[in-house]
């Protein structure tokens, strides 16, 4: 999911936080490293991938994935990011993907690398041994039978394909339940009156203690508080599902704002997706999802904004909805006036004091799309991104299992002179018409114009790479 916020009330003209500009996000984000253990996995008749586990650098620790998202490209420029995000933001978003994300998630959690014992695993599923490769290949190859609907994905190695064919078996019944965010806060941004609790922000973490703050320059009239007004400062876990808590601002408090911050350690469930950070088509990448990984430090920050000033008082933050194939924009407004609110392009919200409002922005599959925010009193608010909702690319040409490394290569970059990876340690390549590309970075830019500020929007999660 991907927010950004901007808020303003009389003459009160108030930021929310331009996390995807500035590289923040909720949860964990990371970078794509050109290495993976794979190996070849024959996915349907006339095409074959180097398929397996990726790794991904966070800022203190590593996690592994698995593409979900086979016919796009992968990009391994170090500048590309990746960011958690939920499964309503990707490919298996939807009630027509539950059973094959509920399929998914059994898979990674009783395959490699969360089965750390190969030879355990070998004996169940009936193959003479398993090396690391091996696993990594059978189990890429199972998961793209229900991401990606290749039903015949299967390693040409024979103890490979023997695992694939056991996780895809009757023995997998599927876990529904989406796993939880390492740590998330929504909405990105609140604005109310002196005197309110703002908010409620909702917490969700898998962590068993998150820490929480406030600060700012006029960070000492607000504090955290439960809905009950009590103080709140640290929450024990487990962190029950949507947990609230509000930011209570006295009433001679002067106009201002305050930024609310949730820190925790934890080791992030696997099942979490991954999405490209990429804001072009150019530079967006392959949606993954997560195997496994270290205990790391997650945080996640929320901006919050008051005034004394009468008028209507506007958050807006925006959300990607694959069930609904677009961009979910939602207006909030605390104030004491209606305000309409234009969604670029052509539409129209009036919220009432109080209320909130909700316009869907349908966005076409592998398009980046800008959607501009405004209403009275200077408010303006833009978001940026690019709808990958399916596993189909409609952007990269299908090559034929003969065409050369750089033929799903965008004009512009250069492909490695190798369209294979070597099992164990291979560059990583899998995927977008069975080349290698080694693409240009991610772009996300802040601008500013007219005096209002405008933010790239943040995605929490979505794109996995495919190996070749």
């Amino acid at each position: 999911m991907l927010t950004s916020t901007l808020v303003v009330g009389g003459s009160l003209l108030g930021t929310g936080s331009a996390t995807a500009a500035d590289g923040a996000g909720a949860g964990v984000t990371a970078v794509l490293q050109p290495t993976m253990e794979s190996e070849e996995i024959s996915v349907e008749p006339g095409r074959t991938e180097e398929g397996g586990l990726f790794t991904l650098k966070t800022a203190d620790g590593t996690i592994q994935t698995y593409c979900i998202d086979i016919d796009h490209g992968v990009r391994l420029d170090k500048s590309v990011e990746y960011q958690e995000a939920d499964w309503k933001s990707s490919s298996l978003g939807g009630a027509a993907k539950a059973d094959a994300a509920a399929k998914i998630r059994w898979i990674l959690e009783n395959s490699y690398p969360k089965v750390t014992d190969l030879t355990a695993l070998a004996k169940t599923v009936g193959a003479d041994k398993l090396s690391k490769q091996d696993a990594a290949a059978g189990t890429q190859a199972a998961i793209w039978h229900f991401s990606d609907g290749k039903t015949h994905a299967t390693p040409k190695n024979a103890n490979a394909a023997k695992l694939t064919a056991y996780l895809v078996g009757d023995t997998n019944k599927g876990i529904a339940a989406e796993p939880k965010p390492s740590l998330t806060i929504a909405p990105e941004a609140v604005a109310g009156k002196t005197g309110d609790k703002l908010g409620p922000f909702t917490l969700n973490s898998s962590a068993d203690e998150v820490k929480l703050s406030v600060s700012g320059d006029t960070a000492g009239k607000a504090a955290l508080v439960d809905k009950d007004g009590k103080p709140v400062g640290a929450l024990k876990g487990p962190i029950a599902k949507d947990t609230q808590f509000f930011l209570a601002v006295p009433a001679d408090a002067a106009d201002g704002s305050a930024t609310v911050s949730a820190s925790a350690s934890t080791v992030v469930p696997t099942g979490r997706v991954f999405l490209s950070k990429g804001y072009t088509t150019e530079s967006h990448s392959q949606t993954m999802i997560l195997a496994g990984s270290s205990k790391l430090n997650v945080t996640d920050t929320a901006k919050a904004t008051w005034t004394k000033a009468k008028g209507a008082i506007l958050a807006a933050t925006s959300e990607v909805d694959c069930a609904q194939g677009g961009v979910e924009v939602t207006v909030t407004n605390t104030g004491d006036q209606p305000a309409t609110v234009t969604v670029q392009p052509g539409t129209s919200v009036t919220v009432q004091p109080g209320k909130s409002g909700k316009a869907l922005v349908p966005v076409a599959e592998d398009t980046a799309y800008d959607i501009k925010v405004s209403g009275p009193n200077g408010f303006a608010q833009e978001f940026k991104g690019v709808l990958d909702c399916k596993v189909t690319s409609v952007t990269t040409p299908s090559a034929s299992p003969s065409a050369t490394a750089s033929a799903s290569v965008p004009a512009g970059t250069k492909a490695t002179a190798s369209a294979s990876a070597t099992p164990g340690g291979g560059l990583a390549a899998t995927g977008g018409s069975s080349a290698t590309p080694v693409l240009a970075g991610v772009a996300g830019a802040l601008v500013l114009a007219g005096g209002a500020a405008v933010f790239v929007l943040r995605r929490r999660g979505r794109h996995s790479g495919n190996a070749a």
